[in-house]
């Protein structure tokens, strides 16, 4: 476990304890003003007219003695004076009431932070600023929520379905789970829209998606929003017409990475960026190739591809250092324009540089590479 992941912990225990006290200033917030009123107004009592109305009585004395009260517990005799006897009637009933009703809040704050239930999720939505709202908890939506977990973002999740597969994870991980349509305006407000930072909207339904969108835009005008949808010609309309800032289509998303290993069996993945396809592939420098010897800052200098990991035997290196040189044998994983890699294939000399090498080799700790 990294350092950096134990801080993130920490910091998501502070915060939730955080909301926890938070919820019982809010939740006790009419009972202690009672108590506090009930106290004032019998310490002026006794201050004034005094146990048995024959005098009064030190500021001190006359607190104690009204705290004392509220749990029940006569300072003395019954007294004499009528408005110190309606003091002793009330003080206790006024007191029994809050302890009461204190411990029935406070046993079911405690279950309802435990099972995160929906009351306990409001609470940490509602302390929660700069957080990331993600709508629609399917495949799409958990893959995204676990990513932005990793990355140490605070989300809260909103799903419609109750019966969700991936429900139980979310609770799990404490993150705030809030349950209904996501186009209802008090469930948006509920998940703190106003103080997001961004929206997800990962429903399987466009419509939904983008009046959700637009809800979010009108509580948060500089709220960053990105939109799922199936038609990728919808989705680029709605983020010109309507300045959704991202507006995507799974199927677009997820054909270069269907499409590109077909083409060529070294390629890993590929995306598009700016209508411009680029792909992540891997690399083996064979021996005698214009490859060997070159730095890695001459592979992104003169071929257009940036070295995304670079292992060899004993070392094993993210992203090397621009001086470093290559050598026979290296297995590289490279990432740059599919234009780049056509050209470079075009090359006779370096054709033999791609070859299908199997995943890299994960190292127990890096090694630098001299």
């Amino acid at each position: 476990m990294s350092a950096r992941y134990r801080r993130r912990r920490v910091r998501e225990r502070l915060f939730r304890e955080w909301c926890f006290l938070r919820a019982l200033a809010v939740r006790f917030r009419a009972a202690a003003l009672l108590v506090a009123a009930v106290l004032l107004g019998g310490t002026i009592v006794l201050r004034t007219v005094g146990w048995d109305g024959e005098g009064s009585t030190s500021w001190p004395q006359a607190a104690w003695s009204t705290w004392s009260l509220l749990f029940g517990e006569l300072p003395a005799d019954l007294p004499r004076a009528a408005s110190t006897r309606v003091l002793v009637v009330a003080a206790p009933l006024v007191g029994l009431a809050v302890v009461v009703e204190a411990l029935v809040e406070l046993a079911l704050l405690l279950r309802d932070r435990r099972r995160n239930e929906r009351s306990w999720s409001e609470i940490m939505a509602d302390s929660s600023r700069g957080h990331v709202v993600l709508v629609g908890l399917g495949r799409l939506g958990f893959r995204s929520w676990r990513l932005l977990r990793q990355l140490g973002e605070t989300v809260v999740v909103l799903e419609k379905d109750a019966g969700s597969a991936f429900l139980e994870d979310v609770r799990r991980d404490g993150s705030a789970v809030l349950l209904g349509d996501g186009r209802n305006d008090e469930l948006l407000r509920a998940a703190n829209v106003a103080s997001a930072r961004s929206i997800v909207l990962a429903t399987d339904d466009d419509l939904a998606n983008l009046e959700m969108a637009l809800d979010a835009r009108r509580m948060n005008p500089s709220i960053r929003v990105i939109l799922r949808l199936f038609d990728q010609n919808m989705a680029d309309k709605v983020r010109e017409g309507f300045g959704i800032h991202i507006a995507m289509s799974t199927s677009a998303l997820s054909a270069p990475a269907f499409a590109l290993p077909a083409v060529d069996a070294s390629v890993v993945n590929g995306f598009v960026v700016d209508e411009r396809l680029f792909v992540l592939q891997r690399w083996r420098v064979p021996a005698g190739s214009s490859l060997e010897g070159a730095t890695a800052g001459r592979i992104v200098d003169e071929l257009g591809f940036s070295i995304v990991r670079l292992a060899r035997e004993g070392a094993d290196r993210l992203y090397p250092s621009a001086d470093v040189a290559l050598r026979a044998g290296d297995a590289l994983l490279v990432q740059g324009p599919w234009e780049s890699l056509v050209a470079l294939r075009q090359r006779a000399r370096d054709a033999e540089s791609f070859v299908v090498v199997p995943p890299l080799p994960t190292a127990s700790a890096a090694t630098a590479l001299r």
